[in-house]
């Protein structure tokens, strides 16, 4: 609505909502109305659905899919909302916006998705093991998932991260228990 160029949070809204919006938002007009996105209307019809990326779960293109917030820097709030709305598979960066050590907030984040019978993960292995018939949460990065070329050339890394195939195959094969569902995969690095 602002810019002959679309930001990528202005762009995923688009997809994620229907309605244009302001560079740097998701899924919020300027007036600061909320949109509804695509992920709460299909959860609410049945729908399974997914978000899976290398950068940080709570980026910008994931978010355009599942929350609504003024800017789309707001990692906490977007985490939360994804809880709120019981996404049940989330896979991806960005551990900070769900620890308590590294929110500004102190809320335990990962205690309140177990609590609420999500899966925790946050290596590789934890990802091979994950229960199928539980949602998922997996941050396997404290901020984005690190580069292929750096995942190829460090044994350390390629036994802790999954990389982005990985991940999108795990998600299919968790979703595809559903009658329906929709997935978002971003090889955003």
């Amino acid at each position: 609505l602002d810019s002959q160029v679309t930001d990528s949070a202005a762009a995923s809204s688009s997809w994620g909502s229907g309605s244009r919006i302001g560079n740097g938002g998701v899924n919020q007009l300027p007036d600061g109305r909320n949109l509804k996105t695509l992920y709460e209307v299909l959860g609410s019809a049945g729908w399974a659905r997914g978000l899976v990326t290398t950068t940080e779960i709570t980026h910008a293109t994931p978010a355009g899919f599942a929350a609504a917030v003024a800017k789309r820097g707001m990692g906490e709030e977007i985490a939360a909302q994804y809880l709120e709305r019981g996404v049940e598979v989330l896979l991806g960066g960005g551990r900070k916006h769900f620890d308590p050590a590294t929110r500004k907030d102190k809320r335990d984040l990962y205690a309140d998705y177990k609590t609420k019978g999500y899966e925790v993960m946050q290596t590789r292995a934890e990802l091979d093991a994950a229960p199928l018939d539980k949602p998922w949460l997996g941050t396997f990065s404290d901020s984005h998932l690190p580069y292929t070329v750096d995942q190829v050339n460090d044994a350390g890394l390629q036994k802790a991260v999954p990389t982005l195939v990985e991940m999108t195959d795990k998600a299919l094969k968790k979703l595809g228990r559903s009658q329906r569902f929709i997935l978002q995969v971003e090889g955003g690095r």
